[in-house]
């Protein structure tokens, strides 16, 4: 694990994971597990995975958005310390169809006192509604002790923020968002580079920083080593901003800098950059579209950042 890998407690919890078919559940659950996106199949019936967070187990229950087992949905929802709901924020053509389902488990969780966390899943597409078109369809002003987040399973978009908010729901402990790098580059496997990011929170001095990864490119590029299916991580000391850390995958070159006061160790943001590399790997097949590109690193350092 790396951009998830956050907490140490020794405790067992249970969530549940509801919503329409295509919605994206299953796709939301494998991306908290691996950092990435994976293309799934429709859940049939249900599927049990589990999460091992330091030493919390997380019980996950997808369970199938088809009508035939919708039925299902309270069964499980009864032993689950939280229900996820997830919603297509593409396809406002059924949001009717998603109220109606949500409006029969409303009564039970409000009664039996459950965590209700909803999910409007990909958030990254251009014929996304807005959120207030959602919410108000969804006929959610009126809903009391829930929360709703936008994110994508696809790009990474606010999946980080979401895992800190479902943790609490499940636990009760307050989980602020960990810093991964104050600043991070992505090249081609040539060592071109494509997209900068700074975070803005920061006072770090682009130039002098844009100037550090350069540097640390350049000597990992020559240091000869071919692009392969596993990926390589080397770290390069800079007195005045850091450490570099520089990754190789087989189409991407991306480094971070690491800094002692980030509140996790170079090991966690090693794993942290292996995981955006891996996922750009899904997401983006080639580094020729630099658009492309410069938006998934975009969206996934949402997580990071």
């Amino acid at each position: 694990m790396g951009i998830f890998d956050l907490l140490r407690r020794k405790t067992k919890q249970k969530a549940v994971f509801l919503g329409l078919d295509n919605s994206g559940k299953s796709t939301i659950i494998s991306f908290l597990q691996s950092g990435k996106f994976i293309e799934h199949t429709p859940t049939m019936g249900k599927k049990m995975s589990e999460m091992d967070i330091g030493g919390t187990r997380i019980s996950l229950f997808d369970m199938g958005g088809q009508q035939d087992f919708r039925d299902l949905w309270l069964g499980e929802a009864k032993t689950a310390k939280c229900v996820v709901f997830v919603v297509d924020r593409t396809a406002p053509e059924r949001f009717d169809e998603a109220r109606v389902e949500l409006d029969k488990l409303i009564p039970y969780i409000q009664n039996e006192n459950k965590q209700l966390l909803i999910l409007a899943n990909k958030s990254d597409l251009p014929s996304a509604v807005s959120m207030g078109a959602l919410i108000t369809q969804l006929g959610l002003e009126d809903l009391n002790n829930f929360e709703v987040m936008e994110i994508s399973a696809k790009t990474g978009y606010g999946m980080a923020d979401a895992f800190a908010k479902f943790y609490t729901m499940l636990t009760g402990e307050q989980v602020k968002k960990t810093k991964f790098t104050k600043a991070i580059s992505v090249f081609n496997n040539g060592g071109v580079p494509i997209v900068s990011e700074l975070d803005a929170s920061e006072t770090v001095e682009r130039e002098a920083i844009e100037g550090g990864f350069l540097v640390a490119i350049t000597q990992f590029t020559k240091m000869k080593l071919e692009p392969t299916d596993e990926i390589n991580i080397i770290s390069f000391e800079s007195q005045d901003s850091g450490t570099f850390l520089v990754a190789r995958s087989l189409n991407f070159i991306a480094s971070l800098l690491w800094t002692p006061d980030l509140d996790v160790t170079i090991e966690q943001s090693k794993s942290a950059l292996k995981d955006m590399l891996e996922h750009l790997e899904v997401t983006c097949e080639t580094p020729d579209d630099t658009d492309k590109v410069a938006f998934h690193v975009g969206q996934y350092i949402s997580n990071m950042m």
